[in-house]
């Protein structure tokens, strides 16, 4: 007897019984039959797919999707449940309590993401459609219609189902040309690294320029999982200021300088190996600010994706232009690795962890909770990064920092706190700090610790590892010293060239 599967979308009547040799029901949206697909031809799309490179460094991924559809063309969908892809997908053993581990749900996102910009540019023309639908871990096979416009299509693609389609970028739904897209990120960084030097000497640019939702665009609701940590930054006519740190270079002559170790002007002591690199090369070097990297722009563009998306203000700036009366009206973001110098590092709070000496990147753990390493990163198994909620110098006010122990750890700590699943994790270890300790709610200000495993330069996976509150008292104005400085604030819903 033939084993079957049951092709068919969540929530429609059970019926459509197919063998996994011929998914002969497969019907397009103008109603013609589409051709018979085989087992062998989704197997085939499978390793174009991950071949690609948004799979190629991706081993949980690919493990994920290899497993469902296998699961799928096997008939045994009932089997494809969070607990089980825990447990035979991700090792999580028989404790795996999925309440506690959102593991399977926020890798089942980042494939929704993966297939969804697979199919945008190096699939753009492939016949087979694998999708894993929201809400479901059973995959979709479908044919792209005979007459779909690969490259440039006007209307919403009817290649790609609805939640596939939703995980597509708003301004590509609109151009839908993927190199378009691709050359803007490019722009993008670009200016991150490069133009914000060069407008700073330009008057137009001194007055501030506020991030003003699109008109005619109504706030949406905020997902639940964000009001924890985002809440205060997302009240109606509240100030948020995000501010990215650089790094301390030191140029001469058309050189471009950096050491690890040295990040400010006042480091680099006669005694540092900067100084002795000047004095064996008779180059003047002298401090610059021209650069940021590569996961500081990618977390600002993530930001300020998050802010529009609420419809709230936010304005961008270098973490130096920040002066105190910003520090204090304003709930602010630090966005930087933990190694750059920012006015993050001169406010009076509490901090249990700090960046290694020397040029490891490890994270030191000041005060270790029982089991605790003294250093996270030590061994070299994932790169961290740290969330610390602090208060703001007016009540009602936040400060969120975000530092990672590499550039890219920092890219890791800005896709976690902008991305519900990830906040869903997070939230459930809070709360279940909050049971333990009997209290109404959980203590305000915390620091987490995130490990995230990079491939190909890019997280791949963010995984919460511990956290430890923070005692603070109520903030009080006397410990602020206004010292204005000259700032320049940028206008981030769009790209303004000259």
């Amino acid at each position: 007897m033939s084993q079957t599967i049951n092709h068919q979308k969540p929530g429609q009547a059970p019926g459509s019984e197919i063998s996994p040799e011929k998914l002969e029901d497969n019907k397009h949206e103008d109603g013609q039959s589409a051709p018979e697909l085989s087992a062998e031809e989704i197997g085939r799309q499978v390793e174009l797919i991950l071949g690609s490179r948004h799979f190629r460094q991706a081993k949980s991924l690919e493990k994920f999707l290899r497993y469902a559809v296998a699961k799928k063309l096997a008939g045994a969908e009932n089997e494809l449940k969070e607990y089980t892809i825990g447990v035979e997908v991700f090792q999580r053993g028989s404790e795996y309590d999925p309440r506690r581990d959102a593991v399977v749900r926020v890798q089942a996102n980042m494939l929704r993401k993966r297939l969804a910009s697979y199919y945008l540019e190096e699939g753009a023309r492939d016949r087979l459609i694998i999708e894993l639908p929201k809400g479901h871990y059973v995959p979709e096979f479908h044919l792209r219609p005979m007459n779909s416009m690969p490259v440039q299509i006007a209307e919403e693609p009817a290649m790609l189902s609805p939640d596939l389609w939703s995980l597509v970028p708003s301004s590509i739904r609109h151009s839908w040309v993927a190199p378009w897209f691709i050359a803007a990120t490019f722009v993008l960084g670009l200016l991150t690294a490069f133009a914000f030097q060069h407008w700073q000497d330009k008057a137009a640019l001194t007055e501030r320029k506020e991030l003003k939702p699109s008109e005619g665009m109504s706030p949406s609701a905020p997902d639940p999982a964000y009001l924890p940590l985002w809440g205060k930054f997302l009240e109606p006519g509240m100030e948020n200021l995000l501010t990215y740190g650089t790094p301390q270079f030191f140029e001469a002559d058309g050189f471009y300088i950096r050491h690890v170790e040295t990040n400010s002007p006042e480091e680099a002591g006669n005694g540092s190996r900067l100084m002795s690199l000047r004095r064996a090369s008779h180059l003047n070097l002298k401090p610059s600010e021209v650069y940021t990297g590569v996961g500081e722009t990618h977390g600002v563009y993530l930001l300020t994706r998050f802010f529009s998306k609420m419809a709230s203000d936010l304005r961008v700036t270098r973490s130096r232009m920040v002066n105190w009366d910003e520090i204090k009206n304003a709930n602010i973001i630090f966005l930087s690795s933990m190694r750059f110098h920012t006015m993050a590092k001169e406010l009076p709070y509490p901090s249990d962890f700090a960046i290694n000496p020397g040029i490891s990147s490890g994270i030191s753990n000041l005060h270790p909770k029982p089991g605790e390493p003294a250093i996270y990163g030590a061994e070299n198994k994932g790169e961290h990064a740290v969330i610390t909620v602090w208060p703001g110098k007016l009540h009602q006010r936040r400060i969120i920092i975000l530092n990672g122990s590499t550039t890219w750890a920092t890219l890791a700590a800005a896709e976690y706190v902008t991305d519900p699943e990830y906040l869903r994790q997070l939230n459930q270890q809070l709360e279940q700090c909050r049971i333990k300790a009997g209290t109404a709610q959980h203590a305000p200000y915390f620091q987490v610790v995130l490990c995230a495993e990079v491939k190909d330069n890019q997280p791949v996976s963010i995984n919460y590892v511990t956290h430890h509150d923070l005692q603070i008292g109520d903030p009080t104005d006397d410990s602020i010293n206004p010292a204005p400085r000259h700032q320049i604030v940028y206008r981030v819903n769009k790209i303004v060239t000259e």
